[in-house]
Parts: C-alpha cells; structure tokens; sequence
C-alpha cells in the first residue's frame, strides 16, 4: 500500500481507537457492545415481568424454579459507520523546507484511521473535497476497503479553492444519526462558520473527530525581510516586511488555536493540531490517548 507500508501497519497493530469509551445508548459495534437492550446477540440478564412485556420474551425455566416470572434481556449490537473527510483543496499541498507536504501527512492520517475502525470489525469510508465533493467512498466493512482507501488516496493530488462548511454539511449528513465523522483539514477558513455546523452534527449525536494538519512554518512565520506571499487556493498577492507583522501574526493564530480547543471540547469533540515536522504515527498515538498533540 502506497500510505500505510508494513512498517506503519506494524505501528499500528498496538494502537487503539478504543470506540468502548465513547459509547452512546449503544449505537457502536463491531466489537463494541451496547448498552440498550434488544432481542438480537448475546444473552444479558433477567428481570422480573412487568405487565405490557411480550410473552414470548418469558423465560419457562426460571418460572419453574421460583414460581415467578422473569423474562430475557440481550446485549443489543449495532454497526458503527465511520466516515473520514479530507481536505484536498489547495493550501494542503504547502510544505515547509525538508518537510512532508500537509496533503500527504493527512492522507496518512487518513489510511490509519480508517485501518483502525476496520480492525474493530466496524466499516470505514472515505469522503475527500475542496469546494466540492471530488471522491466518496461510503463507508464498508472487511479488510478490501483499505486497500480501495490506499489506492484512491494515492490517485488524488490537492488543488482548487476550499467549502468546508457546504461540503462537510452535505457528506456528514449522509450517514445515519449516531455515527462516526473524522475530519481532516488545516481548517484556514472561518471558524465560527465552523463551530456551527459541527455543533449541529453534535445535535444529531454524530460522534465528530477533528484532526487539525498544519506545516509549522504557518504557526511561525519564519521569514525574514519584505517578502511576496502568494495564495495557493485563489492567487493572491501580499507583499509585507514579515518582522514588521510576525507579532501579530502570531497572536492571532494563537487565538484562532485556542477558539478550536474550547470551543470543540465544549461540545464534546476530540480535537488535535498535528504537525508535518513531528512522527504522524506517535502524533495519532497521542491524540487517540487523549493527550494533546498541540
């Protein structure tokens, strides 16, 4: 596989998603089992009848020994469908001096997310877009998806402008409620826009992961003397003496950083900054943990 060589597939065996945590009223399968009880799968307890139960849920066995009637509850499973979203427009192709580009630090991101929900028996799709939907792989389970995953994201190459928010709002809203979103973006367009619609996502209990990919020259504007920066998405043009912005520069970009952090983990979503110049794999190995990876 182009993404995922044997040595990161090797990394990979010992991490985790760790999907049991984070069950909702049951909604995650695979190997996850739910809390709601059904008819379907594994045994789970009995309970005394009360008036309106089903008579053929009645266990006969246990009223022969206690004279009383129980009936049977089982482990209800569900599948848990999981859609990875990947920003493909053209300020993911920038890359500092010596370092991978963010378009391939997130396709490998990509690869190993989806390789571990399919390692849980879940299924796995693949949704890529700048201002529009260029791919969708909906989401399927078994060991073949990841290689129709690899192939597709290695045929793929960023460009053109970005719509986050219209894109993510038609493809997220394709899955049934109660599933998994896993975004990948260097999130360079409106924040409150943003915010928005991932608190509507919240709203229908899609379970959302945010996997902010960012070359650290964006954070630090390393640059010296005037300087022509040059838009990779529309072509625009900005000539500045970069000592004389680099202050505030940074301040905002900080305040932008910290406006994601609260305002994801308020409503519940796992949100990381990932940076090219830092190991991808130990980089996922925090953000699964919970740890920052600021």
């Amino acid at each position: 596989m182009h993404y995922l060589d044997p040595v990161s597939l090797a990394k990979l065996r010992n991490l985790r998603l760790d999907l049991r945590r984070r069950v909702m009223e049951g909604h995650w399968a695979g190997r996850h089992r739910s809390s709601l009880r059904g008819f379907a799968s594994e045994f789970a307890q009995h309970r005394a009848y009360v008036p309106g139960d089903e008579l053929r849920r009645l266990d006969w066995k246990v009223y022969a020994r206690k004279d009383r009637f129980f009936v049977r509850e089982y482990q209800e499973e569900k599948s848990l469908r999981a859609q990875v979203l990947l920003d493909a427009s053209g300020s993911m192709s920038f890359s500092g001096q010596g370092r991978p580009s963010k378009w391939d630090y997130a396709c490998r991101l990509s690869a190993a997310l989806a390789y571990l929900v399919l390692s849980e028996g879940d299924a796995a799709g693949l949704a890529v877009f700048d201002s529009q939907e260029r791919l969708f792989l909906p989401p399927r389970g078994g060991w073949p998806q990841i290689d129709v995953i690899d192939r597709a994201l290695a045929d793929l190459r960023p460009g053109g402008e970005t719509d986050l928010v219209s894109v993510l709002r038609r493809t997220a809203l394709r899955l049934p409620r109660r599933s998994l979103v896993m975004l990948i973006s260097d999130l360079l367009g409106d924040p409150q826009e943003f915010l928005s619609l991932v608190k509507a996502l919240r709203a229908r209990r899609q379970e959302v992961f945010v996997l902010q990919v960012l070359d650290p020259d964006e954070r630090d504007l390393p640059y010296e003397g005037p300087a022509l920066f040059e838009g990779l998405e529309d072509s625009a043009l900005l000539r500045c003496e970069v000592s004389l912005v680099r202050a505030g520069y940074q301040e905002l970009f900080e305040k932008r950083r910290r406006l994601y952090e609260a305002s994801l983990h308020a409503c519940g979503v796992r949100f990381g900054v990932f940076y090219t110049d830092r190991p991808w794999d130990a980089a996922l190995t925090r953000y699964l943990s919970g740890a920052s990876v600021c």
